[in-house]
């Protein structure tokens, strides 16, 4: 009786160490199994945090190339050398009035004040399509009391290129580049004399 008691005690510890042996790999399994899970997550989530770091550079570069204005075309060809000169019967009034040139290409205008009529002038030349804003620049110049401290340039978004005051009997020379296809226009900004004194400088 006691062997048999004996027996089925040993039989009964044997069959709750099988039961908690099997109970420990199934909790370590699943412990293993959400700490995986847990690690990967934080993985994931770490690397998505990252992400926008590095990529947001490479988006900032991409947008800005696509924001800055494409750069102008290097002037192509020989400079296109121009001469003006007031007008011999008027001096208030240059003696060309129309110019044509290639656009892209340099310009070398010459301003020679050889005018019998001792006065000064100078040259403004304004973007395409600038006649109504370059002649509303030039008024406003000719009334400024520093006008002639600035040799009567106006200071304007709309003039790409001048001389300065040039006196009776010199020259001066300047460049630009007129970009694209369209209607320079040119004249003097010496008070009261751009109603009269200017012109127009054709690209094509």
């Amino acid at each position: 009786m006691s062997h048999s008691s004996h027996t089925e005690s040993h039989d009964g510890s044997s069959i709750w160490s099988i039961i908690n042996v099997g109970l420990a790999i199934c909790i370590g399994g699943f412990a293993l199994f959400w700490g995986s899970a847990l690690v990967l997550g934080g993985i994931k989530a770490a690397a998505k945090k990252r992400a926008p770091v590095v990529a947001a550079p490479a988006a900032a570069a991409a947008d800005h190339a696509a924001a800055a204005p494409a750069a102008a075309p290097a002037p192509s060809g020989p400079a296109q050398e121009l001469t003006l000169k007031p007008d011999a019967v008027n001096p208030m009034a240059f003696g060309t009035k129309e110019f044509k040139v290639k656009a892209g290409q340099t310009v070398k205008l010459t301003f020679d004040n050889n005018a019998a009529v001792p006065l000064p002038h100078n040259v403004i030349v304004g973007k395409a399509g600038s006649k109504d804003a370059l002649m509303a620049a030039a008024m406003k110049v000719a009334t400024d009391p520093q006008g002639m401290a600035k040799g009567y340039v106006p200071d304007d978004a709309s003039v790409i290129a001048h001389t300065k005051l040039v006196q009776p009997g010199q020259k001066e020379t300047i460049e630009f580049v007129p970009t694209s296809p369209g209607d320079y226009p040119y004249l003097c900004a010496f008070p009261g004399h751009s109603i009269l004194m200017n012109g127009t400088i054709k690209a094509e």
